[in-house]
């Protein structure tokens, strides 16, 4: 399974939208890191890596909608698609190497009849397999074209709805639990509009 990368310089205290807009980043360049070539199918191996880093995207993307109103729509709707057909082409492949396997144990013993069968059957998921690899590309085609992409890049670098001042360093102050300045202290955030 595909190790997800790892999300760079975020720290607790770091604001929702500063956060969101590494994460989302993160997890674009790891999902177009497993093909980068829309013109060189990848084997069996790339394939799922990419539906699983599609996952991760697509979850961190539905996570951060909020703050990224109808923006993300298109991309999850995108993700969403891509693995249905990446899946199905999994279990495709999956099938068909156990019924391979079967019918090598089934050679010497079965009669011809279930052999060639068991033969229809593999050159069924073959074909099934072929189908679903086109209707990938065609996903895949449209999301890596360079007009895509630069939108995408645009939506993930700002979110909606979030100034520039509120993206700023939060001011932290030192309070107690009733707001004096005494007692035992809480980093408090007062650019967070959730206090």
């Amino acid at each position: 399974m595909a190790k997800g990368l790892k999300v760079k310089k975020t720290a607790p205290l770091d604001s929702a939208p500063d956060s969101a807009v590494r994460i989302l980043r993160t997890r674009v360049r790891e999902f177009y890191g497993h093909w980068p070539d829309p013109d060189v199918m990848p084997d069996d191996t790339q394939l799922h890596n990419q539906r699983i880093s599609g996952k991760r995207l697509r979850y961190s993307a539905e996570t951060l909608r909020q703050l990224y109103p109808d923006h993300l729509a298109l991309l999850i709707d995108l993700l969403k698609r891509e693995q249905d057909l990446l899946g199905e082409a999994q279990d495709c492949i999956t099938q068909r190497a156990r019924l391979a396997a079967d019918l090598a144990r089934q050679r010497g013993r079965a009669r011809r009849d279930e052999i060639a069968t068991l033969e229809a059957l593999l050159a069924s998921y073959d074909e099934r397999k072929k189908e679903l690899h086109a209707n990938i590309v065609d996903i895949w085609r449209g999301m890596t074209a360079k007009r895509f992409k630069k939108l995408l890049r645009a939506i993930v670098s700002e979110p909606d709805g979030v100034e520039k001042k509120a993206r700023a360093k939060p001011q932290l102050l030192s309070v107690d639990e009733t707001g004096n300045k005494t007692g035992p202290k809480a980093v408090v955030d007062i650019n967070d509009r959730n206090i």
